[in-house]
């Protein structure tokens, strides 16, 4: 009588993902660089702001 050995590996090398969760974690990352460039844009942009700009701006001619 011979014995059959079933041979089973101890953990799985890398599990084949799917192209959705590759797709959508693609979508993610590129979501999280925009919003930080946005971000940083915002930032560029108020800094580029003259906070004394509206005092003169508005100035009233008195009637």
């Amino acid at each position: 009588m011979t014995s059959q050995v079933k041979v089973v590996p101890a953990a799985p090398a890398q599990p084949k993902q799917s192209e959705h969760a590759v797709a959508q974690r693609a979508r993610a990352t590129a979501f999280e660089r925009a919003d930080a460039e946005r971000a940083q844009k915002r930032l560029d942009n108020d800094a580029r702001l003259d906070v004394n700009a509206s005092k003169w701006r508005y100035v009233c001619l008195g009637t």
